[in-house]
């Protein structure tokens, strides 16, 4: 009896070594970026983690990439061999796609990720313009890694109300959802730094080459009916062909409440109406002019402001349209509501030639402490 308790122990012993001795040679994946190169092949390009030691206080960072025909083969087969210990991606925070690569069905380029339980859903993904690996090999900022950079540019973004939060978890079921298409965040490389450059375009789950600038995506995230922590709008409200682009005529407001009314119906000729009506409130953040205590004037602002933003709006669902991005999901109304009229439709076709009616009422409530 004492015999096999002691063989027990001496088991446990050494099963408890060898766990501890594969957390130390882990290789943490805080980055990952994937394009395609000219034989079709899809590139993977990864920042990597390699915990400190005995003989280093601090974390190695380093950037590895190779190709292969699948992200599987690429990453676990092919950048796998190069490292000394089995890849971690438990760490991994942003996923990044070329746009190129963007561009083929992302649910067949992604199909290992999402079926993989140790990949993390909540991994923040965005398409890059141009080769998303560039991104992964920027100098880092501070002590962070490329990833904690990337992640924060993306939160910070999202924080201010330029790009919806999208994760793998949050993807996945876009892309598989006949009634509604994902828009997803879109970065650019400047120099030594990544930019936020609004959002991409998606139709069939793929990245339609349509894009929405920053201040279009904001619209975009305030026609969902959402808004995030602060939400500034900049325009010009005054023209003076005198002075050009004076910061005097520009108004900033933070939109501090939102309200929005979506109607979406079939009219008698068969043909898709969109009613969607927001009413906003906001506080002057900066307008270099001191008649604000005048409520005609404040009052003509607010239309002024309003008539911009709701002409913005009309633009920004033309371009959906011709995108072909049913990204404010008018097909799931239009499933929920007219189900007999929807198993009839070529929603391809209908969806580009509905109608859409934007009003976008902004009422200045604040001016600050200046009158």
């Amino acid at each position: 009896m004492r015999s096999a308790m002691l063989i027990i122990v001496v088991v446990l012993l050494l099963t408890g070594c060898n766990y501890h001795n594969d957390l130390k040679n882990l290789q943490l994946i805080y980055a990952t970026a994937i394009d395609v190169n000219e034989k079709n092949d899809i590139v993977t390009t990864v920042t990597i983690q390699t915990p400190g030691g005995k003989e280093r206080s601090t974390p190695v960072h380093e950037v590895l990439s190779d190709s292969g025909p699948t992200l599987q083969e690429s990453l676990y087969k092919k950048i796998g061999l190069q490292i000394a210990g089995p890849i971690g991606v438990s760490k991994n925070q942003v996923l990044l796609i070329g746009e190129k690569l963007a561009k083929k069905d992302l649910a067949d380029i992604l199909d290992s990720t999402f079926r993989n339980s140790n990949d993390p859903m909540l991994a923040k993904v965005a398409i890059v313009r141009g080769k998303a690996g560039e991104l992964i090999r920027l100098d880092r900022i501070g002590s962070a890694t490329a990833g904690e950079y990337l992640r924060k540019i993306i939160m910070s973004a999202r924080y201010e109300t330029i790009i919806p939060s999208l994760s793998l978890h949050a993807l996945y079921p876009l892309l598989h959802d006949k009634g509604r298409d994902p828009v997803i965040p879109l970065l650019r490389k400047e120099e030594d730094k990544a930019v936020v450059d609004g959002v991409g375009l998606i139709h069939k789950r793929k990245y339609t080459g349509y894009s929405l600038t920053p201040e279009q995506s904001t619209l975009l995230i305030l026609m969902y009916g959402r808004k995030d922590k602060v939400c500034v709008i900049t325009r010009k409200v005054e023209e003076d062909s005198m002075q050009k682009d004076d910061p005097s005529q520009y108004l900033s407001l933070n939109i501090t409440n939102l309200k929005r009314d979506k109607r979406v119906w079939i009219d008698e000729e068969g043909r898709v109406q969109i009613q969607l009506d927001l009413k906003m409130k906001g506080s002057v953040v900066e307008f270099a002019h001191d008649n604000l205590s005048d409520k005609k004037q404040v009052a003509a602002l607010s239309q002024r402001f309003s008539d911009i933003l709701t002409e913005e709006g009309h633009a920004t669902c033309r371009l959906l349209q011709k995108a072909n991005s049913d990204a404010l999901s008018i097909g799931r109304d239009i499933m929920a509501y007219y189900p007999d009229a929807w198993a009839k439709m070529d929603w391809d076709t209908a969806y580009p030639n509905a109608n859409f009616h934007v009003s976008m009422n902004v009422e200045i409530i604040s001016h600050g402490i200046i009158n």
